[in-house]
């Protein structure tokens, strides 16, 4: 598999909940909708530990591989996500396609925020 990361910032005239909840609420149900995605973590920065850039949160998401990632990056459903990031957030996040290679892999410890309804639609 295969994955895309990204930084996110909240526009400045949302509030951090506001931010937050908007991604869940709207902006996640619609990315969800994109063929072949696999996986989708967003994470909220709760302080820095160091470094001199600053950024609300990451996203990560996941595909079987190149070709799905370019199937999805070209499909309408995708594009819709893409229209959807000026509603709440910044669009200058920088995005990287990287292999993940795992050493401890995390816990398993449910859906996060988002109910799987959300996810079903």
């Amino acid at each position: 598999m295969i994955k895309m990361i990204g930084t996110a910032y909240k526009r400045d005239d949302f509030t951090t909940e506001e931010f937050f909840r908007y991604w869940r609420d709207v902006h996640a149900p619609i990315t969800a909708k994109a063929p072949g995605i696999r996986g989708y973590v967003v994470s909220e920065v709760i302080s820095k530990y160091h470094g001199e850039q600053d950024v609300d949160g990451f996203v990560e998401l996941w595909w079987d591989d190149e070709e799905a990632l370019k199937r999805a990056m070209d499909s309408p459903e995708e594009a819709a996500a893409w229209e959807d990031v000026a509603n709440y957030a910044k669009t200058t996040g920088t995005f990287w396609v990287a292999k993940e290679h795992v050493y401890i892999p995390p816990p398993i410890i449910g859906p996060g925020s988002l109910s799987r309804q959300v996810w079903l639609g």
